[in-house]
């Protein structure tokens, strides 16, 4: 065990062999498709974006997607912090190493740059976001399919073990962390595996066991010979049916169970290997912060990470502090109006928003600030003044124009609609389907356009929508939600439908 965590901490060049020099300043790595922001030797940081760009670029060959440009809004942002203790204190969790942050505003991860002190930890950090870039690659990707519980874990646990070797990456290295969930179909046979749901609860040895089996079935269905074709025929029954169904086209649970122990057992498992040299990727840029940059840094972490009341109030505390040493520059005033609007001083977030914009009139972040402070206050008034209304709505309109592939404008002014009251114009519902399309990770979002869908009577593609966020392992309570409202809508069963929408449109409004 000792040596595959060696060989995982050196993965993202995260271990000792990038520790940070005494006077390592904050960089800011930007590529294609992240964002990486990390105190440590520039040399250090781009290593680190060029490992996760490859990441992303061999998953798209190994599946055969093309690589279409996404928009800077797009890009996972990745903050590397200095250890495991660090990522712990900053989420408040004494239990994880990382963790990834799937949100319309702007997916973020945070991660440890030393990983040598684990503790009682068994997956690396490095591991974990893999992991969770994973889930971010399939939903981003296939946003319109929908994936049974054991695909989405499985997919990812194959991709967190990818091996960077010095000319080339390997995918399908076994999860030694799930080493005995692998082998223990007794727990969670295969008829339990293929028609699991997120509502399902399971012990902690269960869930072991899903994880390791959900990593067996995907490898074998990835790289055994001629499963690729039935892997296929059960994703397309999956979209027609029930996942009862769908699960019969790998045929007698019992002889899939005594097919995957025999398949685990096997002397070598099939890799992928993938010569750098044909994994080519865009510019990795990396730039020293600003010194007022570098202040506010532990303050947006704080920010990302999401606040309650109680933390809102020493966040916005010290960035006050940061702001009132570095009034001009926007970038910290863009980060001070976050904290003020998170705080509830909607006045001083449109304030510090207005001077980020002052200085910086492109700045969509401020744009976007504005338009929320300013639509927040109006809620506090009662407002129904349409003049008031429709400036709320044209700065989430002016951050659009500056990025259209940005989700989080688009939702935005579909929301100020439904929050003023107002009909909700064609133009701004089109944007919302638009805005699913661009982050088919956000489950609110997902469920948000399915209430909109049953509401034009559009009864199919509610269903997909709900049937995506039915199936998340992740969904938790929204999960349950949709699965009830999806169950309403196929049986026509208009009063718990009713009901349900109701319910689930006040949790649209409450976000």
């Amino acid at each position: 065990m000792r040596g595959w965590s060696r060989i995982l901490a050196g993965g993202l060049a995260l271990a000792a062999s990038a520790s940070a020099p005494a006077a390592a300043a904050w960089q800011e790595a930007s590529s294609s498709h992240f964002l990486v922001y990390s105190d440590d030797d520039p040399a250090a940081v781009a290593a680190f974006a060029t490992n996760l760009e490859r990441f992303d670029k061999a998953m798209r060959v190994t599946r055969g997607l093309p690589d279409v440009p996404v928009s800077a809004a797009q890009r996972l942002t990745v903050f590397v912090l200095k250890d495991v203790r660090a990522v712990q204190r900053l989420l408040r969790n004494d239990e994880v190493a990382g963790v990834y942050l799937p949100r319309v505003e702007g997916a973020v991860a945070f991660v440890p740059r030393d990983t040598r002190d684990k503790g009682k930890l068994a997956l690396s950090a490095q591991a974990v976001l893999l992991h969770e870039y994973a889930h971010h690659f399939m939903f981003t990707n296939w946003g319109e399919r929908t994936f049974p519980a054991w695909f989405v874990e499985g997919f990812a646990e194959f991709n967190a073990t990818a091996r960077f070797e010095p000319d080339r990456l390997l995918f399908g290295a076994p999860p030694l962390y799930r080493a005995v969930g692998m082998i223990d179909s007794a727990e969670v046979p295969a008829g339990v595996l293929l028609t699991r749901s997120p509502a399902d609860r399971m012990t902690p040895d269960q869930t072991q066991v899903f994880y390791g089996r959900s990593w067996l079935l995907t490898h074998y269905v990835t790289l055994g010979k001629r499963e690729s074709t039935t892997f296929h025929d059960y994703l397309e029954a999956l979209d027609r049916g029930s996942a009862k169904e769908a699960a019969k086209v790998f045929g007698d649970p019992r002889t899939l169970d005594k097919t995957l122990n025999s398949y685990a057992r096997s002397e070598t498992l099939p890799m992928i290997g993938l010569k750098l040299g044909d994994l080519p990727i865009g510019p990795v840029t990396v730039r020293a912060l600003s010194e007022a940059e570098a202040a506010m840094m532990p303050i947006r972490q704080r920010s990302q990470r999401g606040v309650d009341a109680k933390v809102a109030r020493g966040v916005v505390s010290d960035a006050r502090e940061v702001a009132a040493r570095f009034r001009n520059d926007p970038a910290v005033q863009v980060a001070l109006a976050e904290a003020e609007y998170d705080a509830g001083d909607y006045a001083a977030a449109d304030a510090a928003a207005s001077k980020a914009l002052a200085s910086d009139p492109r700045s969509r972040r401020a744009m976007m600030y504005r338009g929320m402070a300013q639509q927040a206050q109006a809620l506090r008034d009662k407002s129904k003044d349409a003049a008031r209304w429709r400036a709320v709505r044209g700065w989430f309109r002016d951050a659009n124009k500056l990025d259209p592939q940005d989700p989080w404008p688009l939702v935005a002014f579909y929301r100020a609609y439904a929050l003023s009251g107002a009909p909700t114009s064609e133009n701004a519902e089109t944007g919302l389907a638009y805005a699913y399309q661009l982050a088919p990770f956000d489950r609110g979002l997902g469920l948000e356009v399915a209430m909109m869908h049953l509401k034009r009577q559009r009864r199919d593609e509610a269903s997909a929508a709900l049937r995506r966020i039915a199936y998340d392992p992740h969904g938790g309570a929204l999960a349950q939600l949709a699965a009830t409202l999806l169950t309403a809508v196929q049986s026509n069963d208009a009063a718990t439908l009713k009901a349900l929408t109701e319910a689930a449109q006040e949790n649209a409004v409450a976000r």
